[in-house]
């Protein structure tokens, strides 16, 4: 993987250093979204200011997307990275899930030809209580 990485980031006149390939890392080996404070847990050679200006420019070149937790910015791989999926957020413990379906995808595709829209892209995150936090709150 770090290759495909290698060969983005050369596409974009940019440097592999030893920061980037440490953060694609980091990113790669998760299986959930990562605030900038999880990722300098992760990554404690890399000094704060690399992390924070190697998340902004894989925001810019589309190596990561931002997902949202309530206020707070968290990041992951972006396609072709990751697969495409969207997101189920427990707001009692924090639990995120990715999920895909194929019937958002069907309505996401319905309501933009409704429209004459031309999609580029699009999130679809839904918060609420995984099971253990809802039935710990109806006891």
């Amino acid at each position: 993987m770090n290759s495909d990485i290698r060969t983005v980031l050369a596409d974009h006149g940019l440097r592999a250093t030893t920061p980037r390939l440490a953060v694609f890392a980091a990113l790669a080996n998760t299986a959930t979204p990562l605030s900038v404070a999880d990722i300098i847990k992760i990554c404690p050679k890399v000094d704060k200011v690399s992390i924070y200006r190697t998340i902004e420019v894989f925001t810019r070149i589309e190596v990561v997307t931002i997902v949202m937790h309530g206020w707070k910015q968290r990041y992951e791989l972006a396609e072709p990275f990751k697969p495409h999926h969207h997101h189920l957020h427990c707001t009692a413990c924090g639990m995120v899930l990715e999920t895909h379906s194929d019937q958002i995808e069907h309505l996401i595709n319905a309501i933009s030809d409704k429209h004459e829209f031309h999609p580029i892209a699009h999130t679809f995150e839904i918060t609420g209580l995984c099971r253990a936090c809802a039935t710990r709150q109806a006891n």
